[in-house]
């Protein structure tokens, strides 16, 4: 958190004054702090429209600044086109042949029957001559061979149906399937950086700076505006060594500011562990502790409180 002067300023007038004690009673005079959000982009790039402006109010899920989202909207295309690809090949592997494919097969095997059937003819008509000695043996051996060789085709063609239908193996199926899997994860990673070229408000707040304009480059976690959230102000103050035990972590402290309506009710959220020296510029005679400890407390409705505003804190 950056703060100005004025802040500074305030934190050593909320030294002096806690020091010196007031003329309040148990009053401590702090100032408000604010913890500003630096809104920037991930990635660099070209800033092309800027939705917020100094003072602006927005809620969460705003959209407050875009980059240039060419090359992005790129990326996801040529990821979606492997995943669709991937798919493809995972479908085709599960799937086995093509019905083509399997029907050109079957053309294969009808030739083949075809074949049997004319070898098994030969062989029945050659065998009883061949076994009645009308016929040569080698003659009988041919014909044999012949039909063997067409009963085999026909095996061969029914099995190379049989593996054409069934899926790839496991081994590919699984690789298949993996590869798939990478590219969907590429197209989630690429539809997110597309995404993340428009910035949102990540809370609701007040637009308190902006440091680019359209046309600028930005870099990455380079800011590009400034937000104060409705819940990021707090009250800082010091008490004196002999006064801290009032104080406890969860304890109700009221906030009065100039100007103000009615004090604000405020809850201590730090006390320091180690104790400050005042500074020696506001020594006073009158000063007798010279230790201070800075506390911390969040107030209910921030309403009408502004960073280095300087206010009162009334214990209960």
């Amino acid at each position: 958190m950056k703060n100005g002067p004025s802040i500074a300023l305030a934190a050593v007038a909320a030294l002096f004054l806690s020091a010196c004690g007031n003329d309040n009673g148990d009053a401590f005079v702090g100032y408000v702090e604010a913890e500003y959000v630096y809104v920037a982009a991930p990635e660099p790039g070209w800033l092309v429209a800027t939705h917020a402006r100094e003072g602006d109010s927005v809620d969460e899920g705003d959209i407050l600044f875009e980059l240039d989202k060419t090359q992005q909207t790129a990326q996801l295309q040529a990821a979606t086109a492997r995943a669709e690809e991937a798919g493809a090949m995972v479908d085709d592997i599960s799937t086995g042949a093509r019905p083509e494919e399997v029907q050109e097969l079957e053309a294969q095997l009808e030739e083949a029957r075809a074949r049997f059937v004319a070898a098994k003819s030969e062989y029945d008509r050659w065998t009883p001559l061949v076994r009645e000695g009308n016929a040569s043996e080698a003659r009988g051996d041919e014909v044999e061979a012949n039909y063997r060789a067409a009963q085999a085709r026909v095996s061969a063609a029914e099995e190379a149906i049989s593996v054409a239908k069934l899926g790839g193996r496991e081994g590919r199926r699984s690789a298949a399937d993996a590869a798939a899997e990478a590219a969907r994860a590429a197209v989630a990673e690429a539809q997110w950086l597309l995404e993340q070229r428009d910035v949102k408000a990540e809370a609701a707040g007040t637009v308190e700076a902006v440091y680019h304009r359209k046309g600028e480059y930005v870099g990455a976690a380079a800011p590009v505006l400034a937000m104060l959230p409705k819940d990021a102000l707090k009250i800082r103050f010091f008490v004196p060594q002999a006064e801290l035990s009032k104080f406890v972590v969860g304890g109700a402290v009221e906030i009065r500011a100039d100007g103000a309506d009615a004090p604000v009710d405020a809850t201590i959220s730090f006390i320091a562990r180690e104790a400050e020296f005042t500074p020696p510029v506001i020594y006073s005679a009158s000063s007798r502790d010279k230790l201070v400890f800075l506390i911390e407390a969040r107030p209910a409705d921030a309403d009408g409180l502004k960073p280095g505003l300087p206010v009162d804190v009334i214990t209960p």
